[in-house]
C-alpha cells in the first residue's frame, strides 16, 4: 500500500508504448478486461504475465515509458515493479481501508483509499494538473471505459501511472533538497521508500528497506526478461 505522497511538479504530456507479459510466468496471457497498449520498439517488454491476474507484465508499458521521460525519472523499470508490488497490474484495484491520508472534507470514506495500478492517494492531495479529479475537487472513480468521465478516472491507467511516476519525482526532488551527494540510485531508492511510507527516508542509506525488499525481485526478474540493464540498487 502507498502512505502518503508528496507530488511532483504538474505537467500535461502524451503518451504512446506496450506490448506483451508478471512475475514468474509465461507470455502471452491477459486477464478479463485488462487494459493494453501496443508501443514499438518496447525497452521493458518482458514476456511475463502476472501469475495472479493473468495480465501481461508489459500491458502498461506505453504509460510507464512516457510519463518516466516527462518526469525525468531514470529507472521506468522500476516503475513496473511497483505495479507488481502494488496491484498485481490489476488497474481495477482498491486497497487502504485505513485510509492513510485521512477524509478530506466532504469525501466519503469510498473516496480515500489506494486506487489502480500504483496504488495512488487522492486524498494526499498534489494531483499533478489535478489529474484524476472531478470538477468538483472529488476523484474520478469511474470504472466504465465508455464513460465521458473514463479519461480522468484513476482507474484509466494511463492517469494512474502519471499520479504514481509524478509522486515518486516529487519525492526524488524532496530527497535532493534534504539530502545531498547522494547517488541518483539512492534517490530512487529514497523516493520510492517514501512513496509507500512518507517519511521513512532519514539519510542516503537509512531507507525503507522493507519496501525496497518487495520491489527488487520483481524488478531484477523483469530486467533479465527484457534484456534491460538493471541499476544496482
Amino acid at each position: 500500500m502507498v502512505g502518503k505522497l508528496a507530488w511532483g511538479i504538474a505537467f500535461a504530456a502524451l503518451v504512446g508504448c506496450g506490448g506483451g507479459g508478471g512475475q514468474g510466468s509465461d507470455a502471452g496471457a491477459q486477464g478479463d478486461g485488462a487494459i493494453t497498449q501496443s508501443c514499438d520498439p518496447d525497452p521493458l517488454k518482458t514476456g511475463l504475465v502476472a501469475q495472479q491476474t493473468g495480465v501481461s507484465v508489459d500491458a502498461f508499458d506505453c504509460s510507464v515509458v512516457t510519463w518516466s521521460a516527462h518526469y525525468a525519472e531514470p529507472d521506468p523499470m522500476i516503475f513496473k515493479a511497483i505495479m507488481y508490488v502494488e496491484s498485481r497490474f490489476d488497474h481495477t484495484s482498491v486497497s487502504c481501508p485505513n485510509n492513510p491520508c485521512g477524509t478530506p472534507n466532504g469525501w466519503s470514506s469510498s473516496e480515500t483509499g489506494c486506487f489502480g495500478l500504483m496504488q495512488i492517494v487522492p486524498a494526499c492531495g498534489g494531483m499533478p494538473n489535478d489529474a484524476g479529479l472531478l470538477p468538483n475537487g472529488h476523484p474520478d472513480l469511474d470504472t466504465d471505459t465508455s464513460s465521458s468521465d473514463w479519461a480522468s478516472s484513476v482507474f484509466n491507467p494511463d492517469v494512474n501511472i502519471e499520479i504514481g511516476i509524478a509522486g515518486v519525482a516529487g519525492n526524488r526532488a524532496q530527497e535532493k533538497a534534504k539530502f545531498s551527494g547522494c547517488t541518483e540510485d539512492q534517490y530512487t531508492m529514497m523516493a520510492l521508500g517514501d512513496y509507500n511510507d512518507y517519511g521513512s527516508t532519514k539519510s542516503c542509506t537509512d531507507i525503507n528497506t522493507k519496501y525496497r525488499d518487495l520491489i527488487l525481485p520483481p524488478y531484477q526478474q523483469y530486467a533479465a526478461a527484457a534484456g534491460y540493464t538493471a541499476h544496482p540498487y
